[in-house]
């Protein structure tokens, strides 16, 4: 901290100390001004630049407590965060922000949005990964492309993303026949994977592109799979896809 100190001498002319001569505080005060009073005593202290704070250590993503991690993450304009993440996501976050990540030093995740990179980044945050991705200007290509997942009439400008995620199923859901009629049973799957998801992908793309995702990562098996017949695997069973 800078200050310039103004006090008056006893005909109560000011006196111009200028530029500090060092770190102002009490002991300062006392050697400039012979027997100051209580005011000059105060005025100094308040002045002092010796903070007892470990600025470096609150400012440093990996060693900050975590008491403070929702200040530093608004320091450092992090756009994806969740109260219920762990303290190590938490600070990964904050530090690839801050461009002080230790996986990927000295680069900010805020330069990479509109890359795929970054989009990758962003969705490895909410426990999810890209699969497939058909982007403009792929058309539809016969034996290589399924309808109603990968588009013939392509929209212009627009990436089509197949994205894994967990999802979880309630404890008990309901099934006919085997369960009984309850709202346990009947809960639907927790969609908040999803939620998260897309919005890792809103936050990840550059403002002036389109994307549209699908988060049906499996499907049934079908003959044409070559499924070995090692008890592995049954008809009506789900495998995950590699394409869209």
């Amino acid at each position: 901290m800078i200050g310039y100190l103004f006090l008056t001498d006893e005909a109560g002319e000011p006196i111009d100390f200028g530029a500090p001569y060092g770190p102002i505080d009490g002991e300062f005060v006392q050697d400039l001004v012979p027997d100051p009073g209580p005011f000059e005593v105060a005025l100094g202290e308040a002045l002092t630049d010796r903070i007892e704070v470990p600025i470096r250590e609150i400012m440093d993503p990996h060693q900050t407590p975590a008491a403070f991690l929702p200040f530093l993450a608004a320091h450092y304009s992090v756009d994806l965060w969740f109260d219920d993440w762990g303290q190590a996501r938490q600070r990964e976050m904050i530090a690839q922000c801050a461009g002080r990540s230790v996986v990927y030093p000295g680069e900010r995740l805020a330069d990479l949005k509109g890359t795929r990179e970054g989009l990758r980044r962003y969705l490895a945050f909410v426990d999810a990964e890209i699969v497939r991705v058909v982007a403009h200007p792929t058309r539809f290509a016969i034996g290589r492309s399924g309808i109603g997942w990968r588009p013939i009439a392509h929209p212009p400008l627009t990436a089509h993303y197949l994205v894994k995620l967990p999802l979880r199923r309630p404890a008990n859901p309901f099934e006919v026949n085997r369960s009984a009629i309850g709202r346990a049973g009947l809960r639907s799957v927790d969609r908040e994977p999803v939620r998260r998801a897309r919005l890792a992908m809103t936050i990840a793309k550059a403002p002036e592109t389109l994307y549209s995702a699908t988060f049906a990562w499996r499907r049934r098996i079908r003959l044409s799979d070559a499924i070995p017949l090692d008890g592995s695997h049954h008809l009506g069973g789900f495998v995950d896809r590699t394409r869209l």
